[in-house]
């Protein structure tokens, strides 16, 4: 990860993060974890706005969760409200299941983040195959990789962020749900004591981790978080497809372009973001070598890497023009 500058200025910030992670695959073994950082007091605006997203009718208005209510009837049916309704999982984005008004709703959702706006992204690829998992106990590996890398994200997104300020009030951390880190005593009773502690103090934490459902119409307490929490899984599943090209589906793919050209800047060494960060860990494998004694032991080289030093695998446009003919 990039140098990170010390904690200066006279304001408290005052904010709310919201954490998602995608799992390893055959083809892509690495963890990957998002945090979103957004002010307590932008959060309502900016949950409208993904919310007023869903309404995908010419004459757009804001989105009512009742088609009943909505200000929109005359042009709308209450199939296609229902359909803009739907959780938007980039997983689910593809040729032969999304529906329009899925892939226009994350387009625009896309477009959103990319202005910049009031929200803020930290992304960390953790590369299971140069990762030494002895490292991190015997049991519960999996849960306690997820410990370290998520307190180094959010101490890492939090600086990168907001830097300007003296003192940064965590409400609270909301974190699509998980059954295993649930039920992993330390990830809910010492994460925040931990992070204290690494911040150096600058960081209190006023609420606790509340593992949502990602699934608006399933969640039953935090309905608006969860669209948030969907905001964070299309971002980061749409990085993901640029960098390592997950899936051929051009729907997919058209989805993931939205965000291509800051990603391109991303790779650029003399350009940085000031609302997403993208970084990978670790470099370089654990390296046998001879101690003094001529003893074999392992010499750590951890360092943590960016895009510059990856190409982005997803082509700049579809080649196939099949659909052409």
């Amino acid at each position: 990860m990039e140098s990170v500058k010390p904690l200066t200025g006279k304001n408290v910030a005052k904010i709310e993060i919201f954490f998602d992670e995608i799992e390893p695959e055959k083809n892509c073994n690495y963890l990957i974890l998002g945090a979103m950082f957004i002010k307590t007091e932008d959060k309502d605006k900016i949950t409208n706005t993904l919310l007023d997203s869903r309404c995908q009718c010419i004459t757009r208005k804001k989105w009512c969760l009742d088609y009943l209510s909505c200000p929109n009837k005359e042009n709308c049916k209450e199939s296609w409200h229902n359909l803009n309704d739907t959780e938007i999982h980039f997983n689910e984005i593809r040729e032969s299941r999304s529906s329009q008004a899925q892939i226009k709703i994350a387009k625009s959702w896309l477009n959103f983040f990319m202005l910049g706006k009031k929200v803020q992204m930290a992304v960390l690829y953790i590369d299971l195959d140069k990762l030494d998992s002895s490292f991190f106990g015997g049991s519960n590996v999996n849960a306690n990789i997820y410990n370290k890398f998520f307190r180094t994200l959010i101490n890492y997104g939090l600086k990168c962020f907001f830097n300007s300020y003296d003192k940064i009030e965590v409400t609270n951390i909301f974190y699509d749900r998980k059954g295993e880190l649930e039920r992993h005593s330390f990830f809910n009773k010492f994460n925040f004591s931990k992070l204290i502690y690494e911040s150096g103090g600058n960081i209190e934490l006023l609420g606790k981790i509340i593992f949502i459902d990602s699934d608006h119409k399933i969640e039953k307490y935090y309905k608006n978080e969860s669209h948030l929490i969907q905001f964070v899984d299309l971002i980061i599943g749409a990085i993901r497809q640029n960098i390592f090209y997950i899936s051929k589906d051009s729907i997919k793919n058209n989805v993931a372009r939205v965000i291509r050209g800051k990603l391109l800047k991303l790779k650029k060494k003399y350009w940085s973001s000031n609302f997403i960060k993208v970084s990978f860990f670790p470099k370089n494998k654990l390296k046998s070598v001879n101690d003094l004694e001529k003893n074999l032991t392992s010499e750590r080289n951890d360092e943590f890497y960016s895009l510059m030093d990856l190409d982005l695998k997803m082509p700049a446009q579809e080649t196939n023009l099949n659909k052409w003919f």
